[in-house]
């Protein structure tokens, strides 16, 4: 292949490396924002001896999610074993939760 049909070939492709780049940063501080907002949010009701189990299941799901499609796009067995352990935290959680822990 010469440059040209290199060149053409991406711009078929209509691929923008930078908005890609653009979103999965903007996905990371998302989940960032999200694990400290909700472990300031737990500690505030823990403090009040309230139940913080629904936090828990919410970020530990929302990450596993992550980790999980982050695995079976990569096949890489981290990305496994970090989504297995954290679906296995917020399914200890929801029945936490469920009992009014």
């Amino acid at each position: 292949m010469n440059k040209e049909e290199i060149l053409e070939k991406a711009r078929e492709e209509n691929k923008d490396e930078r908005e890609e780049s653009v979103r999965d940063q903007s996905i990371k501080w998302t989940f960032l924002t999200m694990v400290i907002l909700s472990a300031l949010f737990a500690y505030i009701r823990a403090s009040q001896g309230q139940s913080m189990m629904d936090l828990t299941v919410v970020v530990c799901g929302s990450v596993c999610v992550s980790f999980s499609y982050r695995f079976f796009k990569t096949g890489r067995r981290t990305f496994l074993i970090l989504g297995i352990v954290l679906l296995l935290t917020a399914i200890l959680a929801l029945i936490r939760f469920c009992l009014g822990y």
